[in-house]
C-alpha cells in the first residue's frame, strides 16, 4: 500500500433518557478521524474499535456521568479517503443531542485528542516487528494473579 487511509468513525449512543441530570432524552455522538497505515480490515474491526470505544465510554461517563453498555454503543465508518503520511493522533469532536418534546437541541465539545502509540501503530508497515514480538512474549511471561 503506497499511502495511508483516512478514517472517519462515528460512535454514538442513544436516544437514553438522562435520569440523573435531568436533561431529557440525549443522544452522544463521537466523530473519530485518523489517517492510519495498514489493512482497512484490521484497522476497522481491531486496532480503532479497541481504542476509540473504551475513550468513547469513559468520556461519557466522565463528562455525563451516564454509563453505557457495550450493547449501547453503535459505530460507523464513512468511507476511507487518500492520505499522504499517517497521522499521530486521533481527533475526536463530540456533540450530545438533548430532545425536550418536539424542541431538540445541540451542544458541541471542543476537539480533544488520543495519542497513537510512539513508533507507529501495530499496523505501520515501518514497524519493527521484532520489538511487537518481545512485547508479546513479556506479557505471556507474567503471573496474573486474580
Amino acid at each position: 500500500m503506497e499511502s495511508a487511509l483516512l478514517y472517519k468513525m462515528t460512535i454514538w449512543t442513544g436516544p437514553t433518557y438522562d435520569e440523573a441530570g435531568g436533561r431529557g432524552v440525549l443522544t452522544i455522538e463521537g466523530y473519530f478521524n485518523v489517517a492510519l497505515w495498514g489493512s482497512r480490515r484490521e484497522n476497522r474491526n481491531h486496532y480503532l474499535p479497541s481504542i476509540c470505544i473504551p475513550y468513547f465510554k469513559d468520556w461519557v461517563a466522565d463528562r455525563i456521568g451516564i454509563y453505557v453498555s457495550d450493547s449501547d454503543v453503535n459505530v460507523r465508518f464513512e468511507t476511507e479517503g487518500l492520505a499522504e503520511t499517517e497521522d499521530e493522533e486521533i481527533t475526536v469532536d463530540f456533540r450530545i443531542m438533548t430532545y425536550r418534546g418536539k424542541r431538540v437541541t445541540a451542544q458541541s465539545y471542543p476537539q480533544e485528542t488520543i495519542p497513537i502509540e510512539t513508533g507507529g501503530s501495530e499496523y505501520d508497515p515501518d514497524a519493527d516487528e521484532s520489538e511487537l514480538d518481545d512485547d508479546l512474549d513479556d506479557w505471556e511471561d507474567e503471573d496474573d494473579e486474580w
